[in-house]
């Protein structure tokens, strides 16, 4: 079948049904003597016995049918990484509420051969397998009528590796070939039959067959081992806590096996855990810095839940491919090479991406695992959490290392995107399996970590800790809904009335969007008072309704004579008068005490002049939340360019790098796609002279933190790429220079830069040197295994101006030297510079489903954000026209496709507004 027809049949399923006529239904009644009979006759009329399930005939679209539940697997697969092939045998011990002759589970290009039941009288009964539906919907028709009760279901089969990054996949590196699982979020069924569902969380026994020489891991530690012939060994491990598909996990490879010291017991808990890094062959020593900074976390984490790591054992496992940054298994967590091989040379970005996403999965291990979400819906429990958390716990151990200031500046620039008229709700109902892939997006994990973190804000730190910790205990081993957080996150919390909490809650969870507050300062005998208004936010250009009202928990400030004082309240209404506790009137108002609440603000011009004296006064969280709502109000056009580009300086000059750069997305917009080339020349040079102060200043520091070493490597980023200093481009230039060998000996020195300054200084010298240059890269590319390394190349060489250069890099996106999780690198490069998208754009037209034929199913309705970097409406009207004939077969593809094309429009708003700023 070719691609296109592949994709076609993914929503173009034909079900074939059968019935009889009235006659025969009468003869088959007259001849019903017996209760079995009448069971038959009752199925073949479509009437239903007493206890009969009510399944549906057709493939279910999202959830399956109510009445039908695991209790248990057995899981037994031959693994051998040298073949293509694999096989297996699962049981699975099942409880059905009422008698049927077929259910619905879930499994995808399993060829089956054979499917029994076992019912509790001993009886084996031949299933009929039947894969309906290319998403995975299986109906199994039973020979005979299969009891209320239990039973266990019995199924023989093989199936391919995947070879897309998904259920039980395999991949090559050197000479050795290695075999991972992906399962989240529906992904288990490529690997065994199941009930694939978050809801659905049972225990497991697990067993592999491996080459005798080969190592198997899975969730827990393995208890026995048993040769068999022809090389071969089985692996037994031991049973699972209760869990769900998703988080089943198994991998197999000659892989290094780092030994670590157990993390030491607790006073939650006895027992040692068992901790151990693995890798690919040869790379065991590059997963020690990742061990090392593994069990603080784990103490620090069970101390915040007062509940133990809920597993037997921890292993964390760079995977050489891979489709997400990682993945939470219970007890084998996943990662990508990248992020998790390094050490204590690597450069600040590197380390804090690390320690962010590592957190991010350990507490996983509670929020997600412990305790699981009923269905997709409510994923947020899990990433929301988990995002939220791992800055809370990073902040703890490292006070010094700004990770709420991070958590923050993560929220700030995720409200873009909540902005869109498009954008979907953090708790999003998923009525289609389709659609399942789109809730693991930016609303999701980063918008759900600032709403609960304004919640953390307004019930106080220990408070809503404790209602996290009730929410732990209640539902440990379970399943939840958002309503049974709220509700613990209510009972520990009695003095916050509990129907207001809910109310707050569900406004930001249940409704896309995000409010705008606009307020007016009232200064008169009745005192000093704030009119207070309240409107979703959206940009100019959209076509949303502004008509929306949340119940905001808000803090302001009132700044008197230098000295600040704060009242903070439930904005229940869409207009709202407060009455402030300040003596005479203030000389500005903050709109967002602490800049932890989950709102833009907006003031008049004269109160926006008065508060940015106090700029540098403000925190980093509250400084962020200014330059967040200063660039809010640019793109909607509440605030003329010439006003905005005032109150920038103050912005730069902050101390913090996260405030800093805020406006360089808008003063880089405004810049490519506003002004005319005089312009842009002026722009630079403002960019110079604001930039440059912050540099010498970083310069000369006797010793830098690693905060200010990211502001300085920021900074020359800024100077180099956006304001074309000669002087920094020169030093970057010589550095890449030296880091490839160039004109030497074509060698990779990381010795020879600063680690902070390796990606920059590609990209400038792609720029300086050319064909000869990138040529170079490209051969090192081939050469290197470092993930890392081959991610920096491949974004410089997608940044290549040059049109040979840039056309030789699309055509190896279907290069089989590029690994499928490295295309995403690729094409961020390519459509980053103005030069390229037009030819990218065109390329990928021709070669779309060849495109997709490398990208995971559940990823494959994302392909339109890829070009969301153009800025007129005629591109958006060619991308819609491109893809509204086949997006509906993309898991998720049409909320992408509904956000590429607004991200476009506005930006051609944006344009068009601010092309004359002496107008604005």
């Amino acid at each position: 079948m070719s691609p296109k027809n592949y994709f076609f049949s993914l929503i173009m399923v034909s079900i074939t049904l059968t019935g009889c006529g009235d006659s025969a239904d009468k003869a088959a009644l007259d001849t019903a003597t017996t209760a079995e009979q009448a069971v038959e006759t009752e199925i073949e009329t479509g009437g239903m016995a007493p206890d009969m399930l009510a399944l549906p005939d057709e493939p279910p679209s999202a959830r399956l049918p109510a009445g039908i539940a695991p209790t248990h697997y057995t899981v037994h697969l031959d693994i051998d990484p040298r073949q293509e092939l694999f096989t297996g045998s699962t049981r699975i011990d099942i409880e059905l509420a009422g008698q049927t002759n077929y259910l619905w589970l879930h499994g995808i290009d399993l060829d089956i051969t054979s499917a029994v039941a076992m019912v509790e009288n001993g009886e084996s009964i031949v299933l009929n397998w039947e894969q309906m539906a290319a998403t995975g919907a299986v109906k199994l028709t039973a020979a005979s009528v299969l009891p209320a009760g239990k039973s266990t279901l019995q199924f023989e089969y093989t199936a391919p590796f995947n070879t897309n990054l998904e259920g039980l996949y395999k991949v090559g590196t050197g000479d050795d070939a290695y075999v991972y699982t992906q399962f989240e979020a529906t992904s288990a069924r490529l690997a065994f039959p199941s009930f694939d569902e978050p809801g659905f969380k049972v225990t497991f026994d697990v067993s592999l067959t491996i080459p005798e020489d080969y190592v198997g891991i899975s969730n827990t530690p393995q208890v026995s081992e048993t040769p068999v012939q022809d090389g071969m060994r089985t692996l037994t491990f031991a049973t699972t806590k209760p869990l769900p598909t998703y988080l089943v996990a198994f991998a197999v490879g000659t892989f290094d096996v780092v030994e670590w010291e157990p993390v030491t017991a607790s006073g939650l808990r006895k027992n040692p855990i068992p901790l151990r890094g693995i890798t690919t062959r040869g790379k065991g020593d590059q997963i020690r810095f990742a061990l090392e900074n593994t069990a603080d976390l784990v103490l620090e984490l069970e101390d915040y839940f007062d509940t133990p790591y809920p597993y037997a054992k921890l292993d964390i496992i760079a995977v050489p491919d891979f489709s997400a940054g990682a993945m939470e298994n219970a007890g084998a967590i996943t990662y990508r090479e990248e992020i998790i091989l390094l050490d204590e040379n690597a450069s600040v970005g590197q380390k804090r991406g690390f320690f962010s996403t590592h957190a991010h999965e350990l507490a996983h291990q509670w929020f997600g695992n412990l305790v699981t979400p009923v269905w997709w819906d409510d994923i947020w429990l899990n990433e929301s959490f988990a995002t939220w958390n791992a800055y809370i716990i990073l902040d703890r151990l490292f006070p010094d290392e700004n990770y709420r200031d991070a958590l923050q500046n993560s929220v700030s620039r995720v409200m873009s995107n909540d902005s869109l008229a498009s954008a979907r709700q953090i708790r999003e109902p998923i009525n289609r399996h389709e659609d399942i892939g789109s809730a693991f997006n930016g609303i999701t994990y980063q918008k759900g970590g600032g709403v609960l973190s304004m919640f953390e804000s307004f019930l106080g730190r220990d408070n809503f800790r404790d209602g996290i910790r009730h929410y732990m205990k209640t539902f440990a081993f379970g399943n939840t809904t958002a309503e049974d957080f709220i509700g613990a996150i209510a009972d520990a919390n009695p003095q916050i009335d509990g129907q207001d909490l809910r109310d707050a809650f569900d406004s930001f969870i249940e409704q896309a969007g995000l409010p705008v507050i606009s307020s007016t300062l009232s200064c008169t005998e009745k005192g000093v008072q704030l009119q207070i208004n309240q409107q979703r936010y959206l940009p100019v250009g959209s076509e949303g309704s502004i008509d929306q009202s949340w119940t905001i928990p808000a803090c302001f400030s009132a700044i008197e004579g230098g000295k600040f004082s704060s009242q903070c309240f439930l904005l229940k209404d869409r207009t709202q008068t407060v009455q402030l506790n300040t003596e005479r009137c203030p000389d500005a108002i903050l709109p967002n005490t602490g800049g932890n609440s989950y709102y833009r603000w907006s003031l008049p011009p004269a109160q926006w002049q008065s508060l940015m004296q106090y700029f540098d006064e403000l925190s980093i969280t509250e400084q962020i939340s200014v330059a967040n709502s200063l660039s809010a109000a640019l793109n909607n056009g509440s605030m003329p360019l010439s006003d905005y580009l005032i109150a920038v300086p103050a912005i730069i000059r902050s101390d913090s790098w996260r405030v800093a750069i805020a406006p360089r997305d808008d003063l880089y917009k405004i810049k490519e796609f506003v002004a005319n080339d005089e312009e842009r020349l002026q722009l630079e040079a403002k960019l110079r002279e604001w930039y440059q102060p912050q540099l010498d200043r970083l310069n000369a520091l006797p010793e830098r933190r690693p905060d200010q070493e990211q502001f300085r490597m920021l900074s020359m980023s800024t100077l180099a790429l956006g304001a074309k200093d000669p002087v920094v481009r020169a030093q970057l230039a010589e550095s890449g220079t030296a880091y490839v060998g160039f004109e030497g000996d074509e060698k990779i020195h990381p010795e020879a830069i600063d680690p902070n300054l390796i990606m920059i200084s590609l990209l400038v010298s792609v720029e300086e040197y050319g064909k000869p240059y990138t040529d170079l890269l490209w051969r090192l590319f081939q050469t290197s295994d470092n993930a890392l390394v081959r991610q920096y190349l491949l974004i410089a060489l997608g940044e290549s101006t040059d049109p040979v250069v840039a056309r030789s890099m699309m055509e190896r996106i279907l290069s089989p030297e590029l690994k499928d999780g490295e295309i995403e690198a690729l094409y961020y490069g390519l459509m980053s510079r103005e030069e390229n998208r037009q030819a990218t754009w065109e390329w990928s037209q021709e070669n779309v489903w060849a495109v997709l034929e490398r990208i995971p199913a559940w990823r494959k309705g994302q392909i339109p954000a890829r070009f969301d970097t153009f800025c007129s409406l005629e591109h958006a009207n060619e991308i819609e026209n491109f893809f509204s004939e086949f997006i509906d077969e993309l898991e998720s593809g049409p909320r992408y496709l509904a956000n590429a094309l607004e991200t476009i429009r506005l930006c051609a708003a944006f344009a068009e507004l601010h092309s004359n700023p002496e107008e604005t």
